[in-house]
C-alpha cells in the first residue's frame, strides 16, 4: 500500500538527510513519493506523514541543499599537500 511502504520509505530518505547521507536528487524523489501517498490510503497516516515532508522542501528546500552539500564537502577527504 502506498502508505505501508511510502511512509517507510520516507523515514529512511529523512533519517539519511540527518545523517549526512542524502542526495540532492533525493529530495526531488521524497517529494514525489509525499504526491503519490497524499490522498491515497484509506486513514489520515498517510497524509499527517506526506504534508510535514512537503512543507519542509517548499519552505527550505534551499537549506536542504545546502547542508546535503556542507556533509558532502566534510566527508570528502582532504587532498595531500
Amino acid at each position: 500500500t502506498p502508505c505501508r511502504e511510502g511512509t517507510g520509505w520516507m523515514w529512511r530518505v529523512m533519517t539519511r538527510m540527518v545523517e549526512g547521507r542524502a542526495t540532492p536528487d533525493e529530495i526531488d524523489t521524497l517529494e514525489q513519493v509525499t504526491r503519490q501517498v497524499e490522498g491515497h490510503t484509506i486513514c489520515a497516516l498517510g497524509d499527517a506523514a506526506a504534508w510535514p515532508i512537503q512543507g519542509l522542501i517548499r519552505h527550505f528546500r534551499p537549506v536542504m541543499e545546502e547542508r546535503i552539500a556542507s556533509y558532502r564537502k566534510r566527508s570528502m577527504p582532504m587532498a595531500a599537500e
